[in-house]
């Protein structure tokens, strides 16, 4: 089965306080499904495209409740191996009036044991694109060397694919991080990172400059995020400048995602990059602007955001 979108990586249940802002003081939880990849696809999926996710996910309940979750949207979910492992969690505060705080039950999890020979080849050569992030490269060493196959099979199939940089300071040191994570930004179609994954990984800050190194190192779009602060991004050697769509934030997190999900979606429907981008901003914003990672992703059509729902998020600007 061809896809537009292939990615793996680990899914959480997410545990969100629902009574007060702390975990320290509160009683009644609500549970979601999310996680940097799977986000991703539930993106590409809701905006039209075919996506495809996998995992391994425990034979738990929680495993099987999240893999309907993910269903449910539209992402095909056939290539999840179930294995005797747990399957991973987080708990959190939804961040609201106090800042997030995250507890991860993810150290062993059914995910971490994800391993090169769990991808095959087809499952690339079938796909338009391919997503990884750094993230799989924290949670364990077989999962680095799977994005490192993946990756590197890619470019060898002429598949185009893009690596979210994803720093989880929780999951490893920033040292530990930049000696696996450097090798792998290069080679790939959209390089993806906040400004402080930039500075771990190639050392600076400074947009300019790192932007086109990473151009120089093959990757064709490199893009350099800052929360709701103006985006920097270099295209073959070109620097440009996006100003994302100002909202209300309401719960930040997954607005990452879904910013590199409309952007993907938008490089498969056609788009120029510059147009990707600003769709993948619209995107990010609406998830921002609502509780929970998948709530304010949007609708489209063959990868293009719907007209009224752009025009919406832009009129609030």
């Amino acid at each position: 089965m061809s896809t537009d979108l292939f990615t793996f990586g680990e899914a959480l249940s997410v545990f969100i306080t629902a009574d007060t802002e702390s975990v320290l003081t509160a009683k009644d939880y609500r549970r979601v499904t999310a996680g940097a990849e799977v986000n991703v696809s539930v993106a590409v999926s809701r905006l039209g495209l075919k996506s495809q996710y996998f995992t391994r996910m425990g034979t738990d309940q929680l495993g099987s409740a999240m893999i309907k979750d993910i269903e449910d949207e539209g992402v095909d979910v056939s290539l999840i191996k179930r294995v005797p492992q747990f399957s991973a969690a987080m708990v959190r505060n939804p961040g609201q009036s106090a800042p997030v705080e995250i507890s991860y039950l993810r150290k062993g999890s059914a995910a971490s044991t994800i391993e090169p020979a769990d991808i095959l080849d087809s499952y690339i050569s079938g796909a338009r694109w391919v997503h990884t992030t750094g993230i799989t490269c924290a949670i364990s060493q077989t999962g680095a060397a799977a994005v490192k196959h993946v990756l590197e099979k890619a470019a060898s199939l002429g598949i185009k694919s893009s690596f979210d940089l994803n720093l989880r300071r929780k999951l490893w040191s920033e040292d530990e991080a930049r000696k696996v994570l450097s090798p792998l930004a290069k080679n790939v179609e959209l390089l993806i990172g906040g400004e402080d994954e930039y500075q771990v990984v190639f050392g600076s800050t400074e947009a300019k400059k790192v932007l086109v190194q990473a151009n120089d190192l093959g990757c064709k779009i490199a893009v350099m995020t800052k929360g709701d602060q103006v985006m920097r991004f270099s295209i073959d050697g070109q620097y440009q400048e996006l100003t994302p769509p100002k909202v209300v934030t309401v719960d930040p997190v997954g607005s990452g995602d879904a910013f590199t999900g409309g952007t993907i979606a938008g490089l498969l429907s056609g788009m120029q990059p510059n147009q990707a981008l600003e769709q993948g901003s619209i995107c990010g914003a609406l998830v921002a602007s609502m509780f929970g990672d998948w709530t304010g992703i949007p609708t489209g059509v063959s990868g293009v955001i719907d007209k009224d729902i752009a025009q919406s998020i832009r009129g609030r600007s």
